[in-house]
């Protein structure tokens, strides 16, 4: 050995080189055995997610019933600036004429314009109420008494202003809740009976005995606050008893009704929905001009149904009475005055209220600009009158070729993207070798995918459509499926609609046996995930094993480095007694 390897720098070299060398031969395969299986897994990982989205693509063509895409109906506006409709799959095709006459309106009323600042004739705290009716819909009505609180602290040198009352009975109306309270009673009922309790269109029955009217009431209260949302409770005056109820849900209403004995009407309670007033009636304070206050009402639907039936006062010289507003059910006409005070009333006449259309020429009334049970499955929405020289709008109802084409290409572009990725990566070149080469879980897949690609269908008669070519898709083993007859394709969906749904849809059909046959491969469960797992079983060994290595050729190396180090010790004093004799022993006899 060279004393030039004995030094510093000669050791290190020496050592590194041999990390380098047991480096190469230990650790490098054992790496790229690990980067082999992580790159396996990650495409694992991918094929999982591509065959998911195949899976999610077979789902929406093999849907059944109502809910099958190939059920998909479309409705074309001749004017969308005028009307827009959408269609569902139970939809009626055919062709149909519309004209717009009305668009429907939210009944609305408005108050006296006051000077904001100025006083009203209010003067004195207390609770006011005040009641809002509504129709319902269904020919009844919506019942709300709104109840608000003035303390003296809203008075100012024993006033209120029209601005502050205006504000105040705005708030108290979204602020409302469905509170139905009874009539004071005392003694005794005569006898039991049943009763029904509706909660928002929800009914339960409610059973009394006769008793005293405190025990009977206690046995209602104890009924009605079983059910979620309700608050029910006895109120004690005396010797009298009421029985008060409030509904949590502002939504919903409360009410009773088909009393087969007395106790409703003892109470003096009436079948009358009550529910809260911001659900039925939007409110809103505002300024027509600089420093005026004027009350706005609204219904929150439109349409004579829904139209505001009484308005008016539980306490004489009230709230209402300040804004002109205390009109029961009668309806005036609001006029705007500009040199004095606008009459307060109804801004719409009650035939105002309803959207009027003429359809297929007869003349039709709704109480919504949105009109879903006209044609069966066609959602019409009115948008804006019509000028008297335009033509009627054409709504015509036809399948929804191209959403069903779609759904279909949809699945060829998430089948290709599945088969491409295993093919291209189930090859070698001279250059690289695919990841998935001789992966067993990888090739059964492939060949899976071509079969179902290629094949007919065996429960189906070669006279129908039996096979993804019959449409005019096609296989290549080289890139997957390919739309290559686009027009068959829309002739079969146009033509013979019901092949076409049966083709992937039915039972035996192209969607339902695909899915089914990839199924297996997904999930948890899955053959994919297992594979993955067991790859991640082999990673964790790789990995203790690269560990294992490292720390071993660590050692090895340290150990060389030690023994040189002796040695390099041990030269340096051969060396220095080298040095000793020459220069003294052999100089001294002369050599």
């Amino acid at each position: 050995m060279a004393i030039d390897a004995l030094t510093t720098s000669g050791i290190n070299s020496f050592v590194n080189s041999y990390i380098q060398s047991e480096t190469a031969k230990r650790l490098t395969p054992l790496k790229n055995r690990q980067s082999r299986y992580n790159n396996i897994s990650s495409a694992y990982s991918k094929i999982l997610s591509y065959i998911d989205s195949l899976k999610s693509s077979l789902s929406t063509l093999k849907l059944q019933s109502d809910s099958s895409i190939f059920k998909s109906k479309s409705v074309k506006s001749s004017n969308e600036n005028r009307i827009t409709a959408s269609a569902s799959s139970n939809a009626v095709t055919g062709s149909y004429n519309l004209r717009v006459n009305q668009l429907a309106k939210n009944d609305t009323i408005l108050s006296l314009d006051k000077n904001s600042s100025d006083s009203t004739s209010m003067f004195s705290a207390g609770e006011y109420s005040f009641i809002i009716k509504s129709g319902d819909g269904q020919g009844a009505n919506y019942n709300s008494i709104v109840s608000l609180t003035l303390t003296e602290s809203d008075f100012t040198s024993g006033s209120i202003s029209f601005s502050s009352l205006a504000n105040k009975i705005n708030q108290a109306i979204k602020d409302d809740t469905a509170i139905l309270t009874s009539n004071l009673v005392s003694g005794s009922i005569a006898a039991g009976g049943t009763f029904k309790f509706d909660f928002g269109g929800t009914e339960y029955s409610i059973n009394y005995s006769q008793d005293d009217y405190e025990q009977v009431i206690d046995e209602v209260v104890g009924q009605l606050n079983s059910i979620t949302g309700i608050n029910a409770e006895k109120i004690t005056s005396g010797g009298s008893f009421r029985l008060k109820v409030e509904s949590e849900d502002n939504s919903k209403f409360i009410r009773f009704k088909d009393d087969d004995g007395s106790l409703l009407s003892d109470l003096g309670i009436s079948s009358n929905k009550e529910i809260a007033a911001s659900q039925i009636i939007s409110s809103s304070v505002f300024s027509p001009n600089s420093g005026t206050t004027q009350l706005s009402f609204s219904t929150k639907k439109s349409g004579y149904d829904y139209r505001i039936t009484e308005l008016s006062e539980v306490n004489p010289d009230g709230l209402l009475s300040v804004f002109g507003l205390n009109l029961g059910s009668s309806r005036p006409n609001f006029v705007q005055n500009e040199s004095v005070e606008d009459t307060p009333g109804f801004l719409y006449e009650l035939n105002q209220l309803n959207s009027k259309i003429t359809f297929n020429g007869i003349q039709v009334q709704r109480n919504s600009n949105e009109i879903s049970d006209l044609i069966s499955g066609v959602n019409i929405k009115l948008l804006s009158l019509y000028a008297s020289d335009e033509s009627d709008v054409t709504l015509s109802v036809t399948k929804n070729t191209s959403e069903i084409k779609s759904k279909i290409e949809n699945f060829v572009t998430k089948f290709n993207e599945l088969y491409n990725y295993l093919r291209e990566n189930s090859v070698s070149s001279k250059d690289k070798r695919g990841l998935l080469v001789s992966d067993s879980t990888a090739s059964s897949l492939i060949n899976l995918l071509n079969n179902s690609a290629i094949k007919s269908l065996e429960a189906f008669s070669t006279s129908t459509i039996n096979s993804l070519s019959k449409l005019g898709i096609t296989f290549s083993f080289a890139s997957g499926l390919s739309i290559s007859n686009e027009t068959q394709l829309i002739k079969s969906i146009e033509n013979n609609i019901s092949e076409v749904e049966n083709f992937f849809n039915s039972e035996q059909g192209f969607a339902n046996q695909l899915f089914n046959s990839i199924d297996p491969y997904s999930g948890a469960a899955g053959y994919i995930r297992k594979a993955q797992n067991q790859l991640s079983s082999n990673i964790t060994y790789l990995n203790d094993s690269i560990a294992n290595a490292e720390k071993s050729i660590s050692k090895s190396a340290e150990r060389l480095r030690n023994q040189y180090q002796k040695l390099q010790s041990q030269l340096a004093i051969l060396l220095s007694n080298q040095s000793y004799f020459m220069g003294n022993i052999f100089g001294q006899q002369g050599f």
